[in-house]
């Protein structure tokens, strides 16, 4: 099977403001991808994510800076060049507490994850 599929350059992405302090960018989702998601996220201080659920299994991976992420009741900080697999189903949410802006990469093993998701707060 032959792959027609471009290669995005992370350092080129075209980001769109999510909320306050929060960019990002949809690199694979299901105008492109059969199966995967995967987008950059750019996170400036006391921004990030509030309280949501998904139904699918989310793999955060931090690329530049650090995040505090709440994973059902454990609230961790997870570095630069460390990975977090949130569990389906399960109450998570993301801040960036550093002067510096944070960068993470989301991949989901769905083309559209967000179409079930659930903000709780």
């Amino acid at each position: 099977m032959e792959n027609n599929s471009k290669i995005p350059d992370i350092k080129n992405l075209q980001y769109k403001l999510k909320r306050e302090g929060y960019y990002w960018s949809d690199v694979f989702d299901h105008t492109n991808s059969k199966e995967t998601f995967l987008s950059i996220h750019k996170i400036q201080k006391n921004s990030g994510a509030p309280l949501h659920i998904h139904e699918n299994e989310e793999i955060i991976f931090v690329i530049k800076g650090s995040i505090e992420a709440k994973i059902g009741r454990k609230l961790i900080n997870v570095k630069k060049g460390q990975i977090v697999l949130i569990p389906q189903k399960t109450k998570h949410s993301l801040k960036n507490l550093k002067k510096e802006e944070a960068k993470i990469a989301i991949i989901f093993a769905t083309n559209n994850p967000f179409s079930k998701t659930k903000y709780l707060k």
